[in-house]
């Protein structure tokens, strides 16, 4: 899906155009976005928040700057396993990177899925991250490699167990299939089940036919996806709020921008940020609603198996940790950081992951 808002443009590139006889900076800016708006709450504000915002900003400072904006959504520049190197290349200018999708490229940015059981609130999730962000050099670092500076980022509503069967203890997963993605598939251990590895586009159909019998995932997209009309059995696990996505600008574009401009962009960034969580948890709320609809059973675990399922699970941020200080990055010291502000911020984690 295309949106152009101000003429045609090939790439993101700066010029220079005389207007009424003053240099005013010709700046050429697509947005670009593997996923559709429609899916993704944090994608919805970008075209419809963060675009016209920055628009407004720029007109109300009385910038002397002509952006042209380009906006392409769904794939139709870049697929979302291409974003982190669309952006590098100049293919896009601002792109949606599902930071979740590059364990490699981005290890840090991984950290709250490797410590599941802390929080549901995803606006603590993205705060305690945009903090590490700020305080250890490493986090931007991961950007700079990949020529781009990260504009902010946002989460996702906490995931829960989707299933064709009720589940109200951890011996009702044992050989069973759950069908999941990335460091969710990890969850899963010590439970005698067996993860497989899936996605969102597959879920609905796998179960229905019988692949695995059901699923984590976001209650934000029960209602869109209808995973509860193939598992009508919805367990409220409480495996927490997930860091997923980051707003990124290729480097050299963001480097040749006035000062104010660069701010405007960043401040603007930092308050989708917010709007994009707290329309994760409306839309949460909003899957749960939709439950009725589809004659689904929602049972929420008791905090005694949630700790039971916990403490089945091996020490997974521990290894990530270790893994990270390997590399020479921060694990250890981001861990610690990240429990101690979830702590400090009232957050009442199943598992004390650090101090293990």
């Amino acid at each position: 899906m295309y949106r152009t808002t101000c003429g045609p443009i090939a790439a993101a590139v700066l010029a220079m155009s005389a207007s009424a006889g003053l240099a005013q900076q010709q700046i050429d800016f697509t947005v670009a976005a593997g996923q559709p708006p429609r899916a993704l709450p944090s994608l919805a504000k970008v075209g419809d928040f963060f675009v016209p915002e920055v628009k407004r900003l720029v007109k109300e400072a009385g910038l002397n700057v002509d952006i042209r904006w380009k906006e392409a959504y769904a794939g139709s520049l870049l697929k979302p396993m291409q974003m982190l190197d669309g952006v590098k290349d100049g293919i896009a200018t601002i792109g949606y990177v599902p930071s979740v999708f590059y364990p490699d490229k981005l290890p840090l940015e991984q950290l709250s899925f490797y410590v599941p059981f802390v929080t549901t609130d995803v606006v603590l999730v993205s705060t305690v991250m945009a903090k590490l962000h700020k305080e250890l050099p490493e986090f931007a670092a991961q950007y700079h490699k990949f020529n781009q500076v990260r504009i902010a980022g946002s989460g996702v509503d906490s995931y829960e167990l989707l299933t064709t069967f009720p589940v109200k203890t951890v011996e009702d997963l044992k050989g069973k299939k759950i069908g999941t993605g990335g460091v969710a598939l990890s969850w899963l251990q010590g439970l005698g089940a067996t993860g497989v590895q899936s996605n969102m586009m597959e879920y609905y159909n796998s179960i229905k036919s019988g692949v695995y019998q059901g699923t984590i995932i976001m209650p934000s997209t029960f209602r869109a996806m209808k995973y509860p009309e193939a598992a009508p059995y919805v367990t409220k696990v409480g495996f927490g709020a997930q860091y997923a996505v980051v707003l990124s600008v290729n480097k050299d574009v963001f480097d040749k921008l006035p000062p104010q401009l660069q701010k405007i962009l960043l401040d603007v960034g930092a308050r989708w940020g917010i709007e994009s969580d707290k329309a994760y948890m409306t839309a949460g709320d909003d899957g749960y609603k939709s439950l009725t609809d589809f004659k689904a059973t929602l049972y929420e675990l008791p905090r005694e198996e949630q700790v039971r399922w916990a403490k089945t699970m091996p020490n997974l941020a521990k290894a990530w940790a270790d893994s990270m200080d390997k590399r020479g990055l921060p694990g250890t010291k981001a861990l610690a950081m990240f429990m101690d502000e979830m702590r400090k911020a009232g957050a009442r984690p199943i598992r004390d992951w650090d101090k293990e």
